[in-house]
């Protein structure tokens, strides 16, 4: 039987009070003894993830993506189940659609491959909106994710970056790479299938 609200009310005011606890007793020491039970199900298997990945690139490149989305998974706990704000909330954001973005970039060199694969990332989504792979929608939604993963680059940024990405750009991001990967997908067969 579901939760009902004010259960699942006390469980997080349980919860949150819990971890506050051991932050008080602890600060930042490392004490292992002190450590905090990740919730189980909420991270996906890499294999789960690998299978729902298009049919392009290597078996390492494969199952990197899909360590790399393990990862996404853990930055999406962090923005979906916890009230983090301020700029931690933003360079968790920052730091998830910078994976995205090298997963898309992975996927565009791979579905250009003997086309435009070693042209820059921009030329990319231009060459998938002429091979009418992508709409011009979804490339400028990918070309959007790759300008925030060019963010990475500490020493090219010339504004700050304190509560510039929040929750709705995270989803954002999230549904750019979806997209690409499913019409992939229908391109060239899921992995898993």
């Amino acid at each position: 039987m579901a939760l009902t609200r004010e259960e699942v009310d006390q469980l997080v005011a349980e919860a949150g009070s819990a971890l506050q606890a051991i932050q008080n007793e602890f600060a930042r020491d490392g004490v292992a003894h002190a450590r905090v039970r990740f919730p189980r199900g909420f991270i996906r298997t890499a294999s789960s993830l690998r299978a729902n990945l298009p049919n392009l690139g290597s078996e390492v490149q494969r199952r990197n993506a899909s360590y790399a989305l393990m990862n996404l998974d853990t930055f999406r706990w962090l923005v979906v189940r916890t009230d983090l704000s301020g700029t931690a909330l933003s360079m968790i954001v920052k730091e998830g659609i910078s994976l995205l973005g090298a997963l898309c970039e992975w996927l565009t060199k791979e579905a250009t491959r003997g086309h435009a694969s070693r042209r820059p990332y921009i030329a990319r989504t231009q060459k998938l909106v002429g091979l009418g792979h992508i709409t011009s929608e979804l490339k400028d939604e990918l070309d959007w994710v790759w300008n925030i993963r060019c963010n990475e680059h500490i020493h090219q940024v010339t504004s700050l970056e304190h509560e510039k990405y929040t929750r709705v750009d995270y989803n954002r991001a999230v549904n750019a790479y979806t997209e690409l990967r499913d019409v992939l997908v229908a391109i060239y067969g899921r992995v898993g299938a």
